[in-house]
C-alpha cells in the first residue's frame, strides 16, 4: 500500500507536468515511450517470444501513433492501406517460418495492440492539435483543461474508488474479473473524480480569456460519465489479465505494476474524450 501511495504520487506530478506543458518535445517523448512500453507488456502477458514480432509491432506502433500526431498537421500523405497489408503479411508469415514457437494469436494479437494503444494514446495528439483545427475556438488553456479532464476521469476516479472501497465497501461490483471492487468505491471514484473535473472547468473558465466552447451543463454530465468509462477501461484489462492467468501486465512501478497497468483507463477515456469533443464542438458552435 505504501509503495502504491508513492508512486501514486510521482505519477501524479508527472500527469501535472503534463498538463502544463502538453505541447514540449518532451511530452512527445513521454508519449512514444510509454506508448510503446505498454504494447510491450501487453505481447508479453500473451506469451509472445519471437523477436521479430516484438521489433515489427513496436515499430510500426510507432508508425501509427505518428500518423495520428502528425501527419495531418504536416499534410503529408501517407499509403495508409498498403503499409498495413504489408504489416499483416509480414505478421503472420511468422507464424508459419516459426511453427510450434509463434502461435496466431500471438501475431493476431499483436496487430491488435499494435493499432489499438498507438490510436487510442494518439487521441491525445490530435486532442492537442484541436486548436489548429478549431482555431479561434479552442485555446491552449482549453487543450490543458482538457489533458486534465482525461487524467482526473481516469486516475481520480481509480484513487477515490480505492479508498471509498476501502473504507464504506460492501458490496463486489465484479467479483470474477475483480474481486477488490465494490460497488460503494465505483460510487466514490464518480462522484470525486465528476467534482473535481467540474471546479477544473469553472477554474479553466475564470482564467482563460474566453470559456470553454461547450456548455458547463453538458460538460457536468460528461464529468459523471468519463469516470464510468475509466472504470470499464480498468475492468477490460483486468478481464485480459485474467483470461491470460497474470497479476500485473509489468512490474516496472512498485505497487502498480507496468505501465499498461496504469494506462488502462487512460486508453479508453482519451479517445473517448476526444470522438465526444470532436463532434459536439462541432454541434454547439
Amino acid at each position: 500500500m505504501k509503495n502504491r501511495v508513492i508512486f501514486g504520487i510521482l505519477f501524479g506530478l508527472l500527469g501535472i507536468a503534463i498538463v502544463v506543458i502538453p505541447f514540449s518535445p518532451l511530452t512527445d517523448v513521454a508519449v512514444f515511450i510509454f506508448t510503446l512500453m505498454a504494447v510491450y507488456e501487453l505481447e508479453k502477458s500473451i506469451g509472445v517470444t519471437n523477436k521479430f514480432i516484438y521489433g515489427l509491432s513496436l515499430f510500426f506502433s510507432a508508425l501509427t501513433l505518428g500518423y495520428h500526431g502528425y501527419v495531418d498537421m504536416l499534410g503529408i500523405d501517407v499509403p495508409v492501406l498498403p503499409i498495413v497489408v504489408v504489416y499483416c503479411i509480414l505478421m503472420l508469415v511468422t507464424i508459419v517460418i516459426d511453427f510450434g514457437k509463434t502461435k496466431f494469436d500471438h501475431a493476431g494479437l499483436s496487430i491488435l495492440f499494435s493499432l489499438i494503444m498507438p490510436t487510442a494514446i494518439g487521441c491525445f495528439l490530435r486532442m492537442r492539435n484541436m486548436t489548429e483545427q478549431f482555431e479561434g475556438v479552442i485555446t491552449r488553456g482549453h487543450i490543458r483543461f482538457l489533458v486534465w479532464f482525461c487524467l482526473g476521469g481516469a486516475v481520480f476516479a481509480d484513487t477515490f474508488a480505492l479508498f471509498t472501497g476501502i473504507k464504506l465497501g460492501k458490496h463486489k461490483l465484479c467479483p470474477r474479473v475483480s474481486p477488490k471492487k465494490t460497488v460503494e468505491g465505483a460510487i466514490g471514484g464518480v462522484i470525486g473524480s465528476a467534482v473535481i473535473n467540474i471546479i477544473a472547468l469553472l477554474v479553466c473558465n475564470w482564467l482563460c480569456y474566453k470559456d470553454f466552447p461547450l456548455p458547463v451543463w453538458y460538460m457536468i454530465i460528461l464529468s459523471f460519465v468519463v469516470p464510468v468509462i475509466s472504470m470499464f477501461g480498468d475492468l477490460i484489462a483486468s478481464t485480459i489479465k485474467r483470461n491470460y492467468g497474470i497479476k500485473d501486465f509489468g512490474n516496472l512501478i512498485p505497487g502498480h505494476g507496468g505501465i499498461m497497468d496504469r494506462f488502462d483507463s487512460i486508453s479508453i477515456v482519451v479517445p473517448f474524450v476526444y470522438c465526444v469533443l470532436l463532434y459536439s464542438i462541432k454541434l454547439f458552435s
